[in-house]
């Protein structure tokens, strides 16, 4: 238990370092399409963006029209060329998706940053530190996107009243320490283990933060959104663990998350 703690410590300390940059949302994706599909695909949304300039300045132009039968005839013929042209334009981005699948990785991380802009206002009315240390590279894991958001989001929730103001919220995402022994003897990476680590820690106790020490009722009631987070956690072969040194007081929490291991392919989805 004290390695735990003097983790968590020395993960603390980094407090005054500058934050770690949020990754780009659509990195998976981007990474994955090729430089000709990503041209294409900037070269459409330039023309769809005329096409309109067109239309636009068509229609602030009719005063200039004398003959307003001719006007309208005019009008309806650039209309449905544009439509014409907007569906031949939509019809190749489609084509474009569906020829340029990507394997998601970094999920954890993209979920994370999400659920730290949802809570941002409740953050800085507490005038909580956020720090970050989150791997790259990291593949899914097993369970679905709003589980995992579920899970993240709820921890962060129980922190945040934990934590007294101007304190301290550490995150760790990484792969799991060392390497994994398979049956056959072979070593693989440490990026092939059989789960994702994700650290929690900050400055306080399961207590929340403005309760006396008579409001146990009011901590019963915050502790068990960790024993519902336990629970999710236990049925989908993960692990939850939960250190607290109340003479600092500090807390760690641990998630091991099962990794997916199947290649999963995903597409961008189409416009119809």
């Amino acid at each position: 238990m004290e390695n735990l703690y003097n983790r968590l410590a020395s993960f603390l300390k980094e407090a005054d370092l500058r934050p770690v940059e949020p990754e780009e949302k659509s990195s998976s994706s981007e990474q994955n399409t090729s430089f000709s599909s990503t041209f294409l695909i900037e070269l459409i949304h330039r023309i769809k963006n005329t096409l309109a300039s067109v239309k636009k300045f068509i229609l602030i132009s009719e005063d200039k029209f004398d003959d307003k039968e001719l006007w309208n005839q005019s009008l309806n013929m650039v209309n449905q060329d544009i439509k014409k042209m907007d569906t031949v334009l939509n019809s190749l981005l489609n084509y474009i998706s569906i020829n340029t699948p990507f394997v998601k990785s970094d999920t954890l991380n993209i979920i994370l940053e999400g659920i730290l802009e949802a809570n941002e206002k409740l953050i800085n009315h507490k005038k909580i530190k956020i720090i970050k240390k989150l791997e790259k590279g990291l593949p899914g894991t097993s369970m679905h996107d709003e589980q995992v958001r579920y899970i993240l989001n709820s921890i962060l929730q129980y922190a945040i009243l934990s934590t007294p103001p101007h304190g301290t919220i550490g995150f760790l995402i990484k792969s799991p320490e060392g390497q994994k022994e398979t049956p056959d003897k072979k070593i693989l990476p440490k990026n092939n283990g059989a789960y994702v680590e994700v650290d929690i820690g900050f400055m306080g106790n399961n207590k929340p933060s403005g309760q006396s020490e008579n409001s146990s009722g009011k901590e019963e009631e915050i502790n068990l959104i960790l024993e519902l987070v336990k629970e999710i956690i236990q049925k989908n072969r993960g692990t939850m663990t939960f250190q607290i040194d109340r003479k600092k007081p500090r807390t760690l929490i641990t998630l091991k998350l099962p990794i997916e291991r199947r290649k999963v392919i995903y597409y961008e989805p189409i416009s119809i």
